[in-house]
């Protein structure tokens, strides 16, 4: 499940959470994913969901004919089975910190028998320290999920690997002061020969300082570089077109409690993404990223967030468009077993230029519009309940791009060890 309950089978690898931070972010700023005061940890789980998806191929409602589109027995619409496995481990050594999450899912559709895969998703991280001084984390993360229908005509099924390899530092310089740095390499591949234009290699690199105005308060810079390469694709004229390209990041970051209940993380700055074919649409400007975290009551928060920034989906990762967004997240935690989230979120994408194989005309822009809600139910310690439901809605100045799609959902998870 992702962060507010959407199903594995459909692709949450093409999903943005709100608060989201990347694995370089968090390795060179731990304890990240790791909870640092739980002890041991060593819980065994098994799981299953439910989904019904009412527009699996994410398809405009002027299309009637599925089959002569998608190919011959396909359905629009389908039931989704996910039976799943896995393990979550911590074990504290001294200073040193362990954790291993291992997770593997069994998806099978009761209509489009042809998608049926085997995802998942395996990481292992080392929260290190050094003295007093001196900490960070070195790890490795693998996820294997079937690729989503959305911004791409490859209907059939297309598996995403992605391996994400990296290491981070960061040094107390005194009380208030800090100094980080960190390395990131990560691989993507897709299965389907459609979409193999989009694999791609990744390394980045990130320097940074922080200083600490109180204790929750923090001003910080940070620049990050990137170097991204794809495999060259030929064009009509026999030509090959290299969609690589090399990037460049600045940005001022701030965290700031206003009061006990409030807290404001936010992030600005400037970005330039230089391709090695010019001809492809090259980014230079801001880049932004703001949200506000409110407690009113003990057992309410609220999350707004808005955003600037340049994103892409895995199918198509080499086309890239400027988002611009706000979403807000209400979340409430009606007893120690119920709780009830709900996410509105509306979106803009702003296209750099058009994928390999997808023909547009003219500049594309896109409007998303998502609504979201998630209940989870925990009767005993070790067994949790989740129902989700999701809506969109896309629109698009390029008609065979927009659509409107319902994900249902409902899981069962249960866990067996030593319990957090």
């Amino acid at each position: 499940m992702t962060a507010l309950g959407v199903g594995r089978a459909h692709a949450a690898l093409d999903y943005r959470d709100t608060l989201y931070r990347d694995t370089l972010e968090k390795a060179v700023d731990p304890p990240g994913d790791i909870i640092v005061d739980a002890g041991k940890i060593f819980n065994v789980f098994a799981a299953d969901q439910e989904s019904f998806d009412n527009n699996l191929f994410r398809l405009p409602t002027g299309v009637t004919d599925v089959s002569g589109t998608v190919g011959p027995n396909a359905s629009r619409e389908d039931h989704i089975n996910t039976s799943s496995a896995g393990l979550e481990g911590q074990w504290n050594l001294g200073r040193q910190i362990v954790a291993l999450d291992l997770r593997a899912d069994d998806n099978r559709y009761a209509s489009n028998t042809d998608l049926n895969n085997v995802s998942g998703s395996d990481k292992a991280i080392w929260n290190w320290a050094l003295a007093s001084t001196l900490s960070g984390q070195v790890g490795a993360d693998y996820t294997r999920s079937i690729a989503s229908f959305v911004n791409t005509n490859v209907y059939s099924r297309n598996m995403v690997d992605q391996w994400e390899y990296f290491g981070g530092a960061r040094y107390q310089v005194g009380p208030r002061w800090a100094i980080f740095g960190g390395v990131l390499q990560a691989n993507t591949r897709l299965s389907a020969d459609a979409s193999r234009a989009n694999d791609n290699s990744r390394k980045s690199v990130e320097v940074g300082t922080e200083f600490a105005t109180g204790s929750q308060d923090s001003i910080g810079l940070e620049y990050r570089y990137t170097d991204t390469s794809y495999p060259n694709i030929l064009v009509s004229n026999g030509a090959a077109l290299s969609p690589d390209y090399k990037e460049d990041r600045a940005r001022l970051f701030v965290k700031y409690a206003i009061s006990e209940k409030t807290l404001i993380d936010a992030s600005a700055g400037y970005l330039k993404r230089d391709y090695t074919n010019h001809g492809i649409g090259e980014f230079s400007g801001d880049i932004w990223r703001a949200s506000l975290q409110w407690q009113p009551r003990e057992k309410t928060q609220i999350l707004a967030v808005a955003w600037r920034e340049l994103h892409a989906y895995l199918t198509a990762d080499s086309d890239y468009y400027v988002s611009n967004g706000v979403s807000i997240s209400p979340v409430w935690f009606a007893s120690e077993k119920i709780n009830l989230s709900l996410l509105l979120s509306d979106e803009k994408q702003d296209y750099l230029g058009s994928a390999p194989g997808v023909t547009v005309v003219g500049p594309r822009h896109d409007k998303l519009f998502a609504e979201q809600a998630n209940l989870g139910y925990t009767p005993v310690r070790y067994f949790t309940v989740n129902f989700a439901i999701r809506r969109e809605q896309r629109s698009s100045n390029q008609g065979q791009f927009g659509y409107n799609d319902t994900l249902a959902t409902l899981g069962v998870t249960g866990k067996f060890g030593e319990f957090k």
